[in-house]
């Protein structure tokens, strides 16, 4: 695939140095860290969708909801058991 930051169904989306990946408790949903994108993916199981959960683009620390949080090199992504907390550790160490 060509790398790049456009969310997309199947190959038409694209990542730019995925690194680790969790799954959703009830399986419906991959979180992604995408590691020069600076962002936190989600594929939808189900159909290949992929969108951006969370990350501006830039890298950076900031605390945000969508593309107002910044993460710089996000490379552990891990989901509460319940599914309400998505953990993100980043190249800064913010965790």
């Amino acid at each position: 695939g060509t790398r790049g930051s456009a969310d997309g169904v199947g190959d038409a989306a694209e990542l730019n140095g995925p690194v680790e990946v969790a799954i959703s408790p009830d399986g419906s949903t991959l979180f992604v860290a995408d590691l020069f994108n600076h962002k936190i993916r989600q594929v939808a199981v189900a159909t290949g969708a992929v969108t951006t959960v969370a990350g501006s683009g830039t890298a950076g620390s900031a605390d945000g909801v969508g593309d107002a949080a910044q993460f710089s090199h996000p490379a552990t992504v891990a989901v509460s058991p319940d599914g309400s907390t998505l953990l993100v550790r980043t190249g800064n160490t913010t965790l």
